[in-house]
């Protein structure tokens, strides 16, 4: 009988999902892993992996240096070939660009169809926008291929590897290679959602306007506030408060309940004094805040907003086309 006094929080987790899932250690010793690619994604999931006890061989880089690099960060090796490094692994990892998975998918297929590669191995890439169904040539030449994309933007691998701890990931393929994802994830106790090949375009998306436009929408408020005439860096000091205040309040309240401002208010002066002014001011900004006003205004329509106050809101910038005008 295990003396649960003695273990550790994590380890109390980890006992648990390998209990619930019906996974043994056993299982974890099939697993070995391999990085195709040595950029900020490969790196933070080698770390992450190891913080979590899974193996990992070491990495295979288009440059010798960039493998090396990542090897001596993780504490493996650095490969010279994709043949060594598969090799002595069980699941490969394709953390590459997006633009060189098919170059990379040519070349392990022509590997494997010469037999320099062992079959059997799953192949795993980490896009968010394409499916598994993108290693269709390792896919045809009889390997289990997948997708395993983790919810998070990388900067400092070390840094990231620490994100990757609360961070979700969307899996999808072949069911030997969800076999595999799970059970890595299940031995990070990691989070994760099976998403379908159809929708992963779909689900990029949305994560692009969550994270990458987001960012697009925070220099847009900036330049606002600059032709107001407010120093930018003065700025950045100012309103950080407030974005961190509304992303507190998303988190705990959701979107609608969340928001605030003048819309939700239904105060048409309000919104009429802003129209005018980007109008004079910013005629190059009209048209981004005719739709980001519509998109709150359809929002909220119908829970904090009458329909009349929204067909009220539609009016004001009813026939308003490129540049408000």
């Amino acid at each position: 009988m295990m003396d649960c006094s003695l273990l550790s929080c994590q380890q109390m987790k980890r006992h648990f999902w390998l209990w619930k899932s019906g996974l043994t250690d056993l299982e974890m010793m099939n697993v070995k892993i391999g990085f195709i690619g040595a950029g900020k994604v490969g790196k933070a999931l080698g770390l992450y992996f190891q913080n979590h006890q899974i193996p990992v061989a070491g990495y295979c880089s288009r440059t010798h240096r960039s493998a090396k690099a990542a090897a001596e960060l993780t504490g493996t090796e650095c490969f010279a070939s994709i043949q060594e490094l598969a090799d002595v692994c069980s699941i490969l990892f394709l953390t590459t660009s997006d633009q060189a998975l098919a170059d990379v998918d040519h070349q392990v297929s022509n590997l494997l169809r010469c037999h320099e590669i062992a079959s059997g191995k799953v192949w795993l890439h980490v896009s968010g926008a394409h499916p598994s169904a993108c290693l269709s040539g390792i896919q045809a030449a009889g390997c289990a291929v997948g997708s395993m994309h983790p919810l998070q933007s990388f900067g400092d691998p070390q840094e990231s590897a620490k994100m990757l701890e609360k961070t979700y990931f969307s899996i999808e393929g072949m069911p030997q290679a969800l076999q595999k994802m799970t059970v890595i994830l299940t031995k990070t106790v990691g989070k994760y959602n099976k998403i379908s090949t159809e929708q992963k375009a779909l689900y990029h998306a949305g994560a692009c306007i969550l994270s990458n436009y987001l960012v697009t929408l925070l220099d847009s408020g900036m330049h606002f506030s600059e032709a107001a005439g407010m120093n930018r860096d003065t700025l950045f000091r100012a309103v950080f408060p407030l974005i961190e205040g509304t992303l507190k309040n998303v988190r705990q309240k959701g979107t609608v309940e969340a928001l605030t401002g003048p819309i939700v208010r239904g105060d048409f002066n309000t919104v009429a004094v802003h129209w005018k002014a980007i109008r004079e001011k910013l005629p190059g900004e009209a048209e981004f805040y005719r739709e980001m006003a519509l998109k709150t205004v359809a929002m909220v329509e119908g829970q904090k907003l009458t329909h009349k106050q929204a067909e009220q809101f539609r009016r004001q910038f009813k026939g308003c086309g490129d540049n408000g005008k």
